[in-house]
This record gives structure tokens, C-alpha cells and sequence, in this order.
């Protein structure tokens, strides 16, 4: 899609604007820095076992941080490695590349580089605000994910309808309170915000015994759930859908 340049300079002021903008109730301790890894044809098993040899790097270097690895099983993205690093400040990640940066760019290139096909990362913010579930650690065995991707200046709008939303299931009793949401910082196509549902396993993808627009009818009234809807439907440009499965196998924690 082509833009005028106008549009276009005003949509990056946008963006790069918004990056600052975090809610003040936030825990300032909610940045996430995430790599998206996409092996070479054939090269998957050699990857996961480089994987592991730089989580080895990381245990001799007494690395106090968390990185957590799933592995894409479904959608356009199936096959990619992502790993995760969170509960960070700004600020965490100028002290770590002064302490292990270079040394960790230059151990996962030489473990990893030759068998990687493509390589992004971005950063992300773990929005408490509009969760009705922290981040586990260690994460659900599997997890299901959708992409939002926004129209311009429709953040606010769309988040004030995901705190109805999670407001009112958090009053259900029976509804499952394991989902969180990320949004993009930078590193992708931006207003974009990302829910994380964590599962058991695939039996907990089954349809629960009422639906959203029920739960939202019981709390705001059959006219109040549409226009939350109808929000919904204004303010988001295009959804994506995708599982991941945890590999603990290929994540690193440090000893207590």
C-alpha cells in the first residue's frame, strides 16, 4: 500500500511518539525484548542444537536474566523460534550490553548464524493495564496467539475497549484468567498489540461454555457489547492468529 508523503511523515511522528507513551499505573519493570527465528531448510535440528549450546553461554556467564524459547506450530510462521526476555526497564538493556552484549552476539553468531535462514527482534511492552494474567515463568506448555494491527490513531479507542472487555470476564468465575497482552514498542509494524492466551494443551482451545459476546451482554447490556464491538471493528486493520509450544529445552533460567 502506497502513501503520500504527508500521511507517511505523520504516521512515523505517530509512532515514534506513542514508543514514550506508557500508562502511568504501569510497573516501569515490563519491557520484553523478543528474536524471531527462522531456520535454514533442513537446518531445524541443528538450530535447536546451537540453541542449547548458547544457553550453555549464558549459565557460564552466571547471566541473571530469564530467556524463555517457543517454537511456532502454526500459521505463515510455522518453524520459527521465538525467544523472549522480560520484566526489564529501559534502562536493563544499556547495563546488559555493556556487561555480556558483544560476547553474546558474537557466541550466538558462531553457534547459531550458520544455520539460521532469517533473523528480526522487536520490543514489547506487557500491558498489566489491559491483562487479566501476568507473565508466567515458567510459561503454559502451550500458548495461542493473535496479532492486532491497528488503523492509525486508534490506540486509544481500542484499548479502552479491551479494558471493558477485561473487566467483565474477569468477573466470570468460570472464565479462564490466563491471558496477557503485549504491545509493539518497536521493531514491526506499529500500532500493533499482541494476546498472549496461555493453554494446558489443545483440548483448552475448545469453545468455553459462553461466548465473549455473552459475557459482555451480561455486563454492559446488549447495546453496550455492539458498540464494543463495533469499536473493535473500526479501530483494528487486520488480525493474525498462530500457536506456539513452550521448549524448555531450549530456554535458560538462572539458579535461585
Amino acid at each position: 500500500m502506497k502513501y503520500r508523503f504527508t500521511i507517511l511523515a505523520i504516521g512515523v511522528f505517530l509512532s515514534v511518539w506513542c514508543w514514550g507513551q506508557q500508562p502511568s499505573n504501569q510497573n516501569v519493570n515490563n519491557v520484553c525484548r523478543v528474536f524471531f527465528v527462522k531456520p535454514k531448510p533442513g537446518a531445524a535440528s541443528q538450530l535447536e542444537q546451537a540453541r542449547q549450546k548458547h544457553m550453555q553461554f549464558h549459565k557460564r556467564q552466571n547471566d541473571t536474566w530469564t530467556w524463555n524459547t517457543w517454537a511456532i506450530e502454526t500459521g505463515d510462521n510455522t518453524g520459527t523460534y521465538v525467544t523472549s526476555t522480560c520484566g526489564h526497564a529501559w534502562k536493563d538493556f544499556d547495563d546488559w550490553d555493556k556487561r555480556l552484549g558483544k560476547a553474546d552476539a558474537a557466541d550466538a553468531t558462531a553457534s547459531m548464524g550458520p544455520f539460521e535462514q532469517s533473523g528480526t527482534n522487536g520490543f514489547y511492552l506487557y500491558r498489566a493495564d489491559l491483562s487479566v494474567a501476568a507473565l508466567s515463568n515458567p510459561p503454559a506448555p502451550v500458548t495461542a496467539v493473535t496479532v492486532f494491527t491497528l488503523h492509525p490513531q486508534m490506540q486509544l479507542v481500542f484499548e479502552d475497549a479491551i479494558k471493558k472487555i477485561t473487566a467483565a470476564v474477569s468477573k466470570q468465575p468460570d472464565f479462564p484468567k490466563t491471558s496477557g497482552w503485549l504491545q509493539l514498542a518497536n521493531g514491526g509494524e506499529t500500532p500493533t498489540y499482541v494476546l498472549l492466551s496461555q493453554r494446558q494443551g489443545w483440548a483448552d482451545f475448545a469453545p468455553l461454555a459462553k461466548t465473549l459476546s455473552e459475557i459482555l451482554t451480561e455486563s454492559y447490556g446488549k447495546e453496550g457489547a455492539e458498540a464494543i464491538f463495533k469499536t473493535l471493528r473500526e479501530a483494528v486493520a487486520h488480525t493474525y492468529t498462530e500457536t506456539a509450544s513452550y521448549r524448555a529445552d531450549l530456554s535458560y533460567a538462572p539458579s535461585k
